[in-house]
C-alpha cells in the first residue's frame, strides 16, 4: 500500500500528466497555448466584479502552489492510470507467495498458506478497486468531458472523503472557474459586440446627417438602425408643432397603421415626451403601468409597451423632438443602451441644425443674389471678386463690358481705407454715362474684403429736383395770392371811383380822357392781379363736362389770327375723346398763353402743332414724375419748331415775371398763369425741349366719364345796368370799398344798410331783416365771422335770401357746389367796376324776381 501523501502526489501527478496529454491549455511547454491561457486568464482577472477577480487570482495562486508541489515531489514515479490492475496482479502474487512462504516456514499446511495468499490478495484488490480505481476513472472521466469543452461536467465525488474527494473538489472547483470564466468571457464579448454595433450605427447616422439632403430618409434610417441595435420592437421620432406645446409622431417602426403624422402627445411635463423635451435629459421607464412620474400615454398603453427610454433631440435654438425606444418585455435599459439612444438622438440633431443652417445659408444666399439692388463683394486692391444679378444688369445697361468700368476711379484707395479704419463709408457719388451711382462700403476685416452696395440715384435726384421746383412754384404762388389780394382792393377803390366820376354829367373832355387812361390802367393792372390768382390757384373756377375737341376748333380761326401767316397752326382733333371737367374760359386761356408762347419762339416762322389724346398712366410712370398720378388723363400738347430752350431755362418757365423777353415785350406771367390754371383743376404740365429743337407742352387733366355740351359763347356785358329799391346790406372790413359799394348801389336805387364785420351784420339784419333782399359780403373779415358764416346764419332766417360773395385773395371754399348750395349765389372776383357790381346785383334780384334761378 502507498503512504497516503505519496499517493496523493501521484494522483495529482497522473492527473497533471493527463492533463498535458489531453488539454494542450495546461502544457509548459506549449508556448502558444500557455500565451492563450495567460490571455484568458487576464480578461478575467480585468473583467467582472472585484470580488470575482479576487476569487479568480486566488485560484490562480492555489493552482501554481499545487503544480509546483506536484513537480518537486519525487517519491513515486507515475504511470499511466490503465497499468494499475497490472501492479496490483503483481502485489497479489507476491502477498501470496510470502504467505505460502511463510505458512511453509510456521508448518502450516500449503493449502492455508495460499488461501491466506489468496484472501490478502483479494482484499487488495477489492480495496483498490473501490478507494482507488473507481474515483481515478470518475476523475478521468471528468477531465476528458473537460477536454472536450464541456465546462459544465462534474465528477460528483464531492461527498468523498480523503484525498480523492480534495481532487474531485478541487477539480469540480476548477472546472467551475473556468464556466465562470468563459461566461465572463462571453457576456464581455456580447457586450463589445452590442457596442460595436452600437458605435457603428451611431457613425453611419453621423454621416448620414453631415452628407445627407433628405432628413425624412434620415429619420426612418434611424427608427431602422436603433430598432435593431437594441432589439427593440417600436422606436419614434417626435417632432415639436411649431409655436406650438405639441409633438406629433413624424417616423417610427412597429406603430399600427395610420399613426404616423396623425398622433400627437402633449409636450409638457406631464408626459414622459413632453419631460424630456423639457429638461433635455433621457429619461429611462422600466415599467410603463407602474410609473408614477408621468401620465401614461393611452398610445403607447394600446400597443402594450412596457419599458422604454426617452432622449431630446436638442438643437441650437429650441429642441427639435424626441427620440424613443419602447419594448413590450420588461427590460432594464443598460447604462450603454442609453447612451446609445443619446448618441442617435445627437446625431438626428446634428442634421436638423444642419438643414436649418444650410436653409439659412441659402435664403441669405437668395437675398443677395436675386437682391434688386446691385451688390458686390471687393477684394483689398478694388478687384470685383463677386456680384449678384442687379449689379451685372446694371453694368449691361450701362453698356459697360465690366463693373470696374462704371466704379470710380479711386476705389482701390476707398477699399483701403476702408478695411484700415473698420469704418463704412456711405454716400460716395460717381457720374458715369450720364447716371450718377451711390456706393455704400461696409468692411469685412475678417475675410479682408469690402461689401460693396450700388444704387443707381439718377431718377431720385430728377425726382428731388422736380420736387424742389415744385415746392419753390408753391412758395411764389402763395407770395403772388397775398400780393394779389392788397392790390385787388386798391385797382377795385381806383376802377370804382373812376366809373362814378365819369358816370357824372357836363365833365369836360380833359377830365374825361384822363379818367379814361386812369380806368384803362386799372384794367390793365386788374389783369395782372387775376392772372397772379390763376398762378396761385385762388381764383373761382366753375367747372363742367368740357370737350376739349370744340374749345379747341372754336379757338382755331382767332389763333390764326394770333399767330400770323409765317406760322402754320396744325390741328386733327381725334375721332373720340373723354370730357374732362374744367372751365371753358380757363382752358382757352391756356391754349391762348400756351400758343403767344409758341409765337414768340418762332419769329421767323415754324409749325405750331396741337394734339389731343386720351392716355393710361402706370405706376411706373409715376415713379418718373412726382406730380403725375395713375389714371385716365387726357393730354393736350402744343409744340412748336421755335428756337427751343436749355434746361435751366425749362427749370424757371412757369416763375412769376420770370421772361427770356426783351424789357417791354413781355409781363412773364404768361406761363405762370397757365401753371397755376393746370394745378387749379388736378392737372399737371411736362416740358420737354432742347436749344434749336423746339418745344413741347403737355398739360394732362383729369378724364371724366359725363357726355360733353357743347360751348356756348358768353353774352356781351351791358355798358349799362338798371338799379331797383331792394334792400342790400352791404359788409366790407375795408371802409374805403364800403363806402364805395355804397355809393355805387345807392346811385342805382337801392336802399342800402352797412356793416364793417360779420358781427356787426348779424346786429343790422337783426333790426332790418324784413327789409333786406340781398347779402353782399366780403369773403374774409375780422371779428370772427366770414362772409361764409355770415351767409349761412341768415339763410337760416329766410332761405330765400340772394347772396353775392366779393373777394380778393381766399377763394378756396368757393366752387360751383358752393355757390349753388347757398340758394345759387354769385361770386365777383376783385377788383370789379361799378358797372359789373350793379350787373351782378341785379341779376341776382330779378332771379328772385322772376322765380327761377340763374345758372351759375
Amino acid at each position: 500500500m502507498l503512504p497516503p501523501t505519496s499517493l496523493r502526489h501521484g494522483i495529482l501527478k497522473s492527473v497533471s500528466l493527463h492533463c498535458q496529454n489531453e488539454w494542450p491549455l495546461w502544457d509548459t511547454t506549449d508556448k502558444k497555448a500557455h500565451t492563450r491561457s495567460d490571455a484568458w486568464f487576464k480578461t478575467g482577472r480585468d473583467k467582472g466584479p472585484p470580488e470575482r477577480r479576487d476569487a479568480t487570482i486566488g485560484f490562480n495562486q492555489a493552482e501554481s502552489a499545487a503544480m509546483l508541489d506536484s513537480e518537486n515531489n519525487t517519491e513515486l514515479p507515475m504511470t499511466p492510470t490503465s497499468s494499475v490492475r497490472i501492479r496490483l496482479v503483481v502485489t497479489v502474487v507476491v502477498t501470496t507467495t510470502l504467505a505460502l512462504v511463510a505458512a511453509a516456514m510456521v508448518g502450516w499446511e500449503l493449502w492455508a498458506g495460499l488461501l491466506v495468499g489468496l484472501v490478502a490478495g483479494t482484499a487488495v484488490w477489492f480495496s483498490s478497486e473501490r478507494l482507488f480505481l473507481r474515483p481515478a476513472r470518475a476523475i478521468f472521466h471528468d477531465l476528458q468531458r473537460l477536454a472536450n469543452g464541456e465546462l459544465g461536467s462534474r465528477t460528483g465525488l464531492t461527498q468523498t472523503e480523503g484525498e480523492f474527494g480534495e481532487l474531485a473538489r478541487a477539480l469540480d472547483s476548477l472546472a467551475a472557474s473556468f464556466e465562470q470564466r468563459v461566461r465572463e468571457h462571453d457576456e464581455a464579448g456580447r457586450a463589445m459586440l452590442n457596442r460595436a454595433m452600437q458605435q457603428t450605427a451611431v457613425a453611419a447616422l453621423g454621416q448620414f446627417a453631415l452628407t445627407g439632403t433628405d432628413i425624412h430618409a434620415l429619420f426612418d434610417q434611424a427608427v431602422m438602425l436603433t430598432t435593431q441595435t437594441l432589439d427593440v420592437e417600436f422606436c419614434e421620432v417626435l417632432e415639436r408643432l411649431p409655436g406650438q406645446d405639441t409633438l406629433v409622431l413624424r417616423t417610427g417602426t412597429g406603430w399600427k397603421s395610420g399613426a404616423i403624422d396623425q398622433v400627437t402627445e402633449a409636450a409638457d411635463r406631464h408626459s414622459q415626451a413632453g419631460f424630456t423635451l423639457i429638461t433635455g435629459e433621457p429619461v429611462v421607464v422600466a415599467n410603463l403601468r407602474t410609473e408614477q412620474r408621468f401620465k401614461p400615454s393611452a398610445f403607447l398603453l394600446d400597443h402594450g409597451i412596457v419599458s422604454g427610454v426617452t432622449a431630446a433631440i436638442a438643437t441650437s435654438r429650441q429642441p427639435y423632438g424626441v427620440l424613443g425606444v419602447h419594448t413590450r418585455q420588461q427590460r432594464d435599459f443598460t447604462g450603454d443602451e442609453v447612451q446609445f439612444v443619446m448618441a442617435a438622438a445627437s446625431a438626428l440633431a446634428l442634421a436638423v441644425e444642419r438643414r436649418r443652417n444650410e436653409s439659412e445659408l441659402n435664403k441669405l444666399a437668395a437675398f443677395t443674389q436675386l437682391n434688386p439692388n446691385p451688390a458686390l463683394e471687393l477684394a483689398r486692391d478694388g478687384t470685383v471678386t463677386y456680384l449678384n444679378e442687379a449689379a451685372q444688369r446694371l453694368a449691361d445697361s450701362m453698356e459697360a463690358e465690366h463693373l470696374r468700368e462704371i466704379m470710380p476711379t479711386d476705389i482701390a484707395q476707398q477699399v483701403e481705407t476702408c478695411l484700415a479704419t473698420g469704418e463704412s463709408r456711405t454716400g460716395i457719388q460717381t457720374r458715369v454715362r450720364g447716371r450718377t451711382l451711390s456706393l455704400a462700403l461696409h468692411p469685412v476685416t475678417a475675410n479682408a474684403v469690402v461689401h460693396c452696395y450700388v444704387e443707381d440715384i439718377t431718377s431720385r435726384l430728377s425726382l428731388e429736383h422736380q420736387l424742389r421746383q415744385s415746392q419753390k412754384m408753391e412758395s411764389v404762388g402763395q407770395l403772388a395770392a397775398g400780393v394779389a389780394h392788397d392790390f385787388n382792393n386798391m385797382l377795385t377803390i381806383i376802377q370804382g371811383h373812376a366809373g362814378i366820376v365819369m358816370g357824372r354829367p357836363g365833365l369836360a373832355v380833359e377830365v374825361r380822357d384822363s379818367l379814361q387812361a386812369i380806368n384803362f390802367a386799372a384794367e390793365r393792372a386788374a389783369g395782372l392781379t387775376r392772372q397772379l390768382l390763376m398762378f396761385s390757384r385762388k381764383s373761382v373756377m366753375q367747372s363742367k363736362p368740357l370737350n376739349l375737341r370744340e374749345v379747341v376748333a372754336n379757338m382755331s380761326k382767332m389763333l390764326h389770327r394770333l399767330l400770323g401767316e409765317p406760322i402754320t397752326l396744325e390741328f386733327t382733333p381725334p375721332p373720340e375723346l373723354p370730357v374732362v371737367h374744367a372751365d371753358a374760359g380757363m382752358v382757352e386761356q391756356v391754349i391762348m398763353n400756351l400758343a403767344v408762347n409758341a409765337r414768340d419762339a418762332m419769329p421767323k416762322g415754324g409749325v405750331l402743332t396741337i394734339s389731343l389724346s386720351p392716355i393710361h398712366l402706370t405706376e411706373e410712370y409715376v415713379l418718373l414724375h412726382p406730380e403725375a398720378r395713375a389714371g385716365r388723363f387726357v393730354c393736350l400738347r402744343v409744340t412748336d419748331t421755335g428756337c427751343g430752350m436749355d434746361k435751366q431755362t425749362v427749370s424757371r418757365i412757369f416763375e412769376p415775371f420770370f421772361t427770356t423777353k426783351e424789357v417791354g415785350k413781355g409781363t412773364g406771367l404768361g406761363l405762370a398763369t397757365v401753371y397755376g390754371i393746370v394745378k387749379q383743376h388736378e392737372g399737371w404740365i411736362e416740358v420737354a425741349s432742347e436749344p434749336g429743337k423746339g418745344t413741347t407742352f403737355s398739360v394732362l387733366l383729369p378724364a371724366g366719364n359725363e357726355v360733353a355740351e357743347a360751348a356756348t359763347a358768353a353774352a356781351a356785358p351791358s355798358e349799362t345796368a338798371r338799379g331797383g329799391s331792394e334792400g342790400i346790406l352791404v359788409v366790407e372790413d375795408e371802409p374805403v370799398l364800403r363806402d364805395m359799394a355804397h355809393l355805387i348801389l345807392e346811385q342805382c336805387g337801392y336802399r342800402i344798410y352797412e356793416a364793417a364785420n360779420g358781427r356787426e351784420a348779424l346786429e343790422v339784419w337783426d333790426r332790418h331783416k324784413e327789409k333786406i333782399h340781398l347779402l353782399f359780403t366780403d369773403m374774409v373779415m375780422p371779428e370772427g365771422v366770414s362772409g361764409v358764416e355770415l351767409a349761412e346764419k341768415l339763410r337760416g332766417d329766410r332761405t330765400n335770401l340772394k347772396i353775392v360773395f366779393a373777394s380778393g385773395y381766399t377763394v378756396d371754399d368757393i366752387s360751383t357746389e358752393f355757390l349753388a348750395r347757398n340758394n345759387h349765389a354769385r361770386f365777383l372776383q376783385k377788383p370789379y367796376t361799378g358797372l359789373g357790381l350793379a350787373q351782378v346785383i341785379r341779376e341776382s334780384l330779378d332771379a328772385r324776381a322772376a322765380g327761377s334761378l340763374p345758372p351759375p
